[in-house]
């Protein structure tokens, strides 16, 4: 007990021997031939024409767990995040940053002509969208229209409203060579005479359907293709008091009503506009709607997005909002309730729409008119009709007033 035993493994040379740059040749009674043909004397040490291992510490080897092989076939694939459309029509461009993003805000550019004119000169709408949380520019809303149908009928003329990817950092003011990556259409005037009055047929109902990619068609030119994202739509009444639309979407390839199952409902406030715009921000709430539900069914949830008309931050703000028709909003979606890329898009395109429906009315706070300078207090939404709660100072012809 206590003795150490040494073991001794013969077929292993000694560290020594690992360790020394040369090697002795053992002694043997005569000189030992090389391969090379030369002869050394017993006992002489030389240094070998080979490469001698330097000496290594032992350390102990850790199993490794098998790792799959990385390819260039799986480098090349693209990676998506997120929930996926069933059936899948937008690009992979932007249905990326339409998955990665959930807060955008949107800017509708100050038109100074119209302004001036006092809506005499009604121009296009631009829509500048931005990521909330970074301030990037990523998409450009450009109206196209007949300027003749603007001019006479608007904001319920019919529209096409192009989306055009931004790539560059700086701010476009015109948006012809940015690519188109979806476009609303939006049938109005003449095609629908009543649109903007009281709901009773669905030809005084207002709604869009919204595109993948460009479009040749021309602004009144309508329809479900194979193309088609989504549809929005009014209920009957128009939601009452309580302005609504109704949004679809694609569930399954194809160019009639039977691809589309509903999606969402767009509720926003009864009373909103003119000068509360100052003071309150108006909310519409996104809600989830299943195949089952009635589609005149009121929700309010706002479980899967909430749209706000922001109210202005500073007094050029508030000068926009008195003297033109130049909105500010924000789109909050919902994080954890799997919605598609295709669904953000169509509920985007539901906020533009709803932006010509009740907040495009020219001056909508100050408006001079033939008999005087109209001051609009709030609108109030009545059965699909806005109603302006508004005071107009008369005119004074009277030489001395009456």
């Amino acid at each position: 007990m206590g003795q150490a035993i040494a073991l001794r493994c013969p077929s292993l040379p000694s560290p020594s021997a690992l360790s020394c740059p040369t090697r002795t040749i053992m002694s043997v009674n005569k000189s030992t031939p090389l391969v090379s043909g030369t002869a050394v004397p017993v006992g002489q040490t030389i240094s070998p024409s080979y490469p001698v291992a330097e000496p290594v510490q032992a350390f102990a080897v850790q199993p490794v767990q098998a790792q799959p092989a990385v390819t260039a076939s799986v480098m090349a694939t693209n990676i998506t995040i997120g929930p996926q459309d069933q059936v899948k029509l937008i690009d992979a461009t932007t249905a990326s940053i339409l998955a990665s993003v959930n807060s955008f805000t949107i800017k509708q550019r100050v038109k100074w002509w119209e302004a001036i004119s006092q809506g005499c000169c009604e121009q296009a709408n631009v829509y500048d969208i931005f990521d909330k949380q970074t301030g990037a520019h990523l998409f450009i809303a450009q109206e196209e229209s007949d300027p003749c149908c603007r001019c006479c009928c608007a904001p319920h003329h019919s529209v096409r409203v192009d989306f055009k990817l931004v790539n560059a950092a700086s701010r476009v003011w015109r948006s012809d060579a940015a690519p188109t990556v979806m476009s609303m259409e939006r049938l109005g005037c003449c095609a629908k005479p009543f649109l903007g009055c009281f709901i009773c047929h669905d030809s005084c109902k207002d709604g869009f359907y919204l595109q993948a990619g460009a479009t040749v068609r021309q602004p009144g030119e309508v329809g479900i293709d194979s193309r088609t994202i989504g549809i929005a739509t009014q209920p009957s009444c128009g939601g009452c008091f309580t302005p609504s639309i109704n949004l679809m979407q694609r569930t399954q390839p194809g160019d009639g009503y039977e691809a589309f199952k509903p999606m969402a409902k767009i509720e926003g406030p009864c009373i909103f506009g003119g000068a509360s715009e100052l003071c309150c921000p108006s909310k519409f709430l996104v809600s989830g709607m299943t195949e089952d539900m009635d589609g005149n069914q009121k929700l309010n949830i706002g479980d899967l997005a909430t749209i706000t008309k922001e109210k202005p931050r500073n007094c050029s703000g508030c000068a926009r909002e008195a003297f033109t028709d130049s909105d500010h909003f924000t789109v909050e979606y919902k994080e954890g309730v799997g919605l598609t890329p295709q669904q953000k898009a169509t509920m985007m395109a539901g906020l533009l729409l709803a932006d010509y429906m009740l907040f495009e009315q020219d001056n909508g706070m100050c408006e001079y008119t033939g008999n005087g300078l109209a001051f609009t207090f709030f609108d109030c939404y009545c059965c699909g009709c806005v109603v302006p709660c508004q005071v107009t100072v008369s005119n004074n012809n009277g030489g001395g007033g009456d």
